[in-house]
């Protein structure tokens, strides 16, 4: 027998109890059955939201509508409906961030690729030599958002949300080497919000 059918024939069951315990005055016990009752309704719409995934669990999953067995019964329905949203919407978030993590795991591969390259031009940043020089003329820049000054020996550092730092005394290759490798793959400098 299909487990997603024998969950909800479970609850159903339950409720079966639900109406007669309560008919007949037992009201805790009523209560009680309710309670397991609601909980395997939320387990399977939770189960049914991740049967949508590849490889799911079950061969014909309900999906986002409640089952047949449980449809005439409102506060089941309801709750199945509401558990399912609830969880398909965390499964998205799941999937989001996991995409987002994989871009950011992606693109810091591929930074550190380039940084091995000396190919700074493919990051669309001034390659160390070029930073160092720029600076120690006096001349400031700005590089993924941050702004760099040098000025009383100091190398005086803006990051995009505004908030000032030093980043070093003097503005030598190493120091910029090191910012500039931090800010490819994909860090900041300073707190950020």
């Amino acid at each position: 027998m299909n487990p997603a059918f024998e969950q909800a024939l479970q609850a159903r069951l339950l409720w079966l109890q639900v109406r007669s315990y309560g008919s007949l005055g037992f009201h805790q016990m009523a209560r009680d059955a309710a309670h397991k009752a609601y909980w395997l309704v939320e387990e399977l719409a939770m189960t049914q939201a991740r049967c949508e995934i590849p490889f799911a669990t079950y061969a014909y999953p309900y999906g986002a509508k409640c089952p047949i067995i449980l449809s005439d019964v409102p506060r089941l329905a309801d709750l199945y409906e509401q558990a399912w949203s609830h969880e398909t919407g965390v499964i998205e978030e799941e999937r989001e961030e996991a995409a987002e993590q994989l871009r950011r795991e992606q693109s810091k591969a591929y930074a550190i690729k380039c940084i091995e390259r000396n190919d700074w031009k493919a990051l669309d940043l001034p390659s160390p030599e070029h930073l160092s020089e720029e600076l120690y003329a006096g001349r400031p820049m700005r590089v993924d958002g941050h702004f760099l000054d040098y000025e009383d020996g100091i190398v005086w550092m803006d990051n995009p949300y505004g908030v000032e730092g030093c980043l070093g005394e003097e503005p030598t290759i190493q120091l910029c080497r090191q910012f500039l490798t931090r800010i490819a793959k994909g860090g900041m400098y300073g707190p950020e919000p």
